[in-house]
């Protein structure tokens, strides 16, 4: 193998000596979830109120600097997913790395974003927020991505992979339902409006979490599959990116996760930001807000315990298809009907319950199509075909939070009025869409995965029971190179 002389030697015996795969590992990748989105989360949930009613920015203005900064930093995936590929292992891994080199940048952008601005001219403060926000989501795509990828390194076992999403959903929720507990406790005044300085204080203690929980992820994760140099593929020409993109086209199960993750991105995962709006002009109460985040834990704790059972029963495919119809008419339920904030609470935690095994399943189905990717180009390309995954992903989610200010703007919302002195309609209006939107989504989402994605899981097993004898044989070769 070419190749071999350039390896890092260390990398290759912690490799192969790996400890076999643990509950450390599924500890590790949650930790590494739990933490990132404690800051994705307070950003993506919390950065248009703050910008609209703290800094006083036009929240149509708004939209276009999330749309533009999210497109460009969507494009800056691929790029970031190729330096990963091409970059030698290190000898504590090929993708760990980046957590703890880029744990302390990602914290202090996230500092920088809330920073109170107000005073600037209107066109600086414009200026500013496009910057600092594009380089914030480059400083997290270069966690993002090698942390994404890197589930495909860790295990190539079917039910390990499993596991791993789950613990990794349940991370991601953890963080989603911690950082959505404690902000509306800290943020708001009685009169339900924002206050400045909170920001800043809940940045820093989601920050220390966040570094903290990176550190963790690196040291308790191992890597098990050895990735040697991706700049050539099998017959030693150099790899080129465009093929790799077009590749996507033959892969139905990549077209339909990806598809899914959009929708789910544009639909279902606004619906936090979405409730903000609603229990603050039609229920008035952003009190019930921390109730609302905490009653998610019950689908979640439902989901670890039940899902490995329940894959093995019905198998994956089927368990992120059909329950999804249930969470449709729940969110369904909330729109048409007149509901006090109890009843909106518990519907929408029955539509969480419907949809928890797509919310615990989507990164081992993200995971499963990337290791199609490879079994299908024969060659393993895994941070650019994650990152490119990412790019298509937030290339269309980089609308989510526009659209949602657009669509706020769209009913006749209007920050400068308060919470509780919006137009008649109006919060009826926001009502209807916090139920119908996600509604839409769940809908979206049973088309993707029974229309389009056209493998099963016997099929599956197989396809990683091939890539893991060739990971396999490719490792006695290093090694007999290495040893020359």
């Amino acid at each position: 193998m070419k190749n071999a002389q350039a390896i890092n030697p260390q990398y290759v015996q912690n490799v192969t000596n790996a400890p076999a795969f643990s509950l450390k590992d599924k500890i590790g990748y949650l930790c590494g979830d739990l933490g990132f989105n404690s800051l994705q989360v307070i950003v993506n949930s919390y950065f248009m109120l703050f910008c609209v009613n703290i800094l006083a920015v036009d929240a149509v203005h708004f939209a276009a600097i999330v749309f533009i900064c999210k497109a460009l930093d969507a494009l800056n995936d691929t790029f970031i997913g190729r330096t990963v590929d091409r970059r030698p292992a290190a000898k504590n891994g090929k993708m760990k790395p980046y957590l703890v080199w880029f744990a302390i940048p990602y914290f202090l952008f996230t500092i920088i974003l809330f920073l109170n601005v107000h005073s600037m001219p209107y066109v600086a403060k414009i200026a500013w927020i496009l910057i600092i926000y594009f380089i914030w989501g480059i400083v997290g795509t270069f966690i993002n991505v090698p942390y994404g990828a890197m589930s495909n390194i860790i295990t190539t076992n079917q039910v390990e992979r499993t596991e791993l999403s789950n613990f990794r959903s349940i991370g991601s929720t953890a963080a989603n339902i911690g950082t959505t507990t404690l902000a509306p406790l800290l943020l708001f005044d009685q009169n339900n409006d924002p206050i400045a300085s909170r920001f800043i204080l809940l940045t820093v203690i989601l920050g220390i979490f966040c570094t903290v929980c990176l550190v963790l992820a690196h040291t308790l994760i191992h890597e098990r599959v050895l990735v040697t140099d991706t700049n050539v593929n099998a017959q030693g020409e150099k790899v080129n990116y465009l093929q790799v993109a077009k590749s996507f086209l033959h892969n139905r199960i990549m077209i339909a996760v990806v598809a899914s993750y959009v929708v789910a991105k544009l639909f279902i995962q606004t619906n936090s930001t979405l409730n903000q709006y609603v229990f603050m002009t039609h229920f008035q109460d952003t009190s019930a807000l921390a109730a609302a985040s905490l009653t998610s834990l019950i689908p979640m704790v439902i989901g670890m315990i039940f899902l490995k059972p329940l894959v093995k029963r019905f198998g994956k495919k089927n368990l992120v298809t059909w329950p999804i119809l249930g969470s449709a008419l729940m969110y369904a339920i909330t729109a048409l009907f007149p509901v006090s904030p109890t009843g909106w609470i518990v519907c929408q935690t029955a539509a969480s319950l419907f949809s928890t095994c797509f919310n615990l399943l989507l990164w081992s189905l993200i995971a499963d199509a990337v290791d199609y990717q490879a079994y299908i180009t024969g060659q393993r390309n895994d941070g650019t075909v994650y990152a490119t995954i990412t790019f298509i992903v937030f290339f269309a989610g980089s609308a989510s939070t526009s659209l949602i200010a657009l669509l706020l703007e769209m009913v006749g919302y209007d920050a400068s009025l308060g919470s509780m002195g919006q137009l008649a309609g109006v919060a009826g209006r926001i009502k209807m869409l916090g139920g119908f939107w996600p509604m839409i989504g769940c809908i979206l989402t049973f088309i993707c995965f029974k229309l389009i994605y056209n493998i099963s899981d016997e099929k599956m097993r197989e396809v990683s029971e091939s890539l893991r004898l060739k990971s396999e044989a490719q490792e006695k070769e290093v090694l007999k190179e290495m040893n020359k």
